[in-house]
């Protein structure tokens, strides 16, 4: 078997790291996995050295005019039999390459945001879509309920030999702060645009009761209008010194973060899935999050997670309870990585895709044009 994903995001992010933990995980199986992205990014040197095939194709200026052609030649060259285009950008690109090479690939779409590609036109030209959270699929369907046949979910997965508390030393994020050992830390993952000001509200009512709770935010500090807005609020309501402003951080510190905050929240409502819930979940921190977005696809039925209807003082009431309930807490965060392990292991996601793209050839005829 043999697929060519396609990624020409400048960045990285977490399309990019769904890729660092699938791509090896197809090679493992011998599956033939090569890579179409943007030369000098960080997905291409992410698999430099590795067993997946990547093809440096530029998209910028004059050279952007040749793309197509130079895709259309790495699929007819190397057989490649699906396509998985991991961004809405890519799917004209990668459609009429497929066209131009002659051979009859089969298009698959894998969008991680809710905001996709809103061309019905486009988007049909595609054989299936595979998305990774019910929140995804639904937008899509609701947008053309012509794509709900061909529209499947496979969940993510991390790696648990990486997140797991056992080796990880604690006090990094308390020794930064000057914070003692009692003193409870919230903390969240994402740049302030995942909506983490409502949160002050919650954090307000938190500290009626727990006058020594902190917000710890790893995310860029300042340079949106998102920063400036929380800050400003944060300030009004008294809280600047209770928010910790972890910054950006590798993942060997997101493992020290993980390990010295007492809970994870979120309030976004319309996260993609939230990768980074996973790996608390798997470092044994229980989350509270509002019952919205792809979210609720790793916390539904959890015994580590509360989902919450209502707003902010919903919220600050479950947070509330948990401290009180120093026993309940415990049990969440013992829970917590069984959980993981059962659902969304990095193994079982690759033994699903593997099934997945089989399904996908074995279906092959009837395709549209």
């Amino acid at each position: 078997m043999k697929i060519l994903f396609v990624n020409n995001f400048r960045k990285r992010g977490g399309g990019e790291e769904f890729l660092a933990d699938l791509l090896p995980g197809l090679a493992a199986k011998g599956i033939e996995v090569g890579l179409v992205c943007r030369p000098a990014t960080p997905l291409a040197a992410m698999f430099k050295y590795s067993d997946i095939a990547v093809f440096p194709v530029d998209r910028s200026g004059v050279r952007g005019a040749t793309s197509v052609l130079a895709i259309s030649r790495i699929i007819r060259h190397h057989g490649y039999q699906i396509i998985d285009i991991q961004r809405g950008h890519d799917i004209l690109q990668a459609w009429l390459a497929a066209r131009l090479s002659g051979r009859r690939p089969v298009l698959l779409y894998t969008p991680q945001v809710p905001e996709f590609l809103r061309s019905r036109f486009l988007l049909r030209r595609m054989h299936a879509i595979v998305t990774i959270s019910r929140h995804i699929r639904d937008r899509l369907t609701a947008f053309d309920p012509v794509l709900a046949p061909r529209t499947s979910i496979v969940y993510y997965g991390i790696d648990l030999d990486r997140f797991r508390a056992a080796g990880v030393p604690r006090g990094w994020l308390r020794t930064r702060f000057g914070l003692g050992p009692d003193v409870k830390i919230v903390g969240t993952v994402g740049d302030l645009w995942k909506n983490q000001i409502e949160f002050l509200d919650v954090l307000a009512e938190v500290r009626k009761p727990f006058p020594d709770v902190r917000y710890a935010v790893v995310g860029s500090p300042d340079g949106s209008g998102a920063v400036r807005a929380f800050r400003k609020r944060a300030e009004e309501l008294g809280l600047s010194e209770a928010v910790l402003w972890a910054g950006r951080l590798p993942k060997q510190d997101m493992l020290s973060f993980y390990a010295d905050i007492d809970l994870a929240v979120s309030t976004y409502r319309n996260e993609g899935f939230g990768i980074w819930v996973l790996e608390a979940l798997a470092m044994g921190k229980p989350v509270v999050a509002f019952n919205a977005g792809g979210i609720r696809d790793s916390l539904d039925g959890s015994p580590s997670g509360v989902l919450v209807d209502g707003g902010a003082q919903e919220m600050a009431r479950s947070i509330i309870g948990l401290f009180h309930d120093e026993a309940k807490l415990r049990a969440m965060a013992a829970a917590a990585p069984r959980w993981v392990f059962d659902r969304f292991r990095r193994q079982r996601m690759a033994d699903d895709y593997e099934r997945y793209f089989r399904s996908l050839l074995h279906q092959q005829g009837g395709m549209p044009a």
